[in-house]
């Protein structure tokens, strides 16, 4: 189940903490505006936060299945990817 555009009304717990696993090979890339939007969302917890050589990687647990995962650089430019929880809880 993937949100593509729409946050989900009531409250969600997030699970297990992702591994120290390097997310930004894996997953789907979304746009800008759509990953703004969902981490922007009341309703989509953030899970963690690591910053590396001046990249900033943060998690949210955005549905049951996936993580959305946006990655900041030094300069400030953000990509964001949806990333199936399993490829970063193992």
């Amino acid at each position: 189940m993937d949100l593509r555009g729409e946050c989900q009304n009531g409250t969600r717990t997030s699970g297990a903490t992702p591994s120290s696993a390097e997310p930004s090979a894996r997953g789907t890339p979304i746009s800008w505006e759509l990953g703004d939007h969902l981490s922007d969302c009341n309703d989509v917890p953030r899970v963690t936060e690591r910053t590396e050589s001046g990249r900033t990687k943060t998690i949210y647990d955005l549905t049951e299945e996936t993580y959305l995962v946006q990655t900041r650089t030094p300069v400030g430019r953000e990509r964001y990817r949806e990333v199936p929880k399993r490829d970063l809880d193992a």
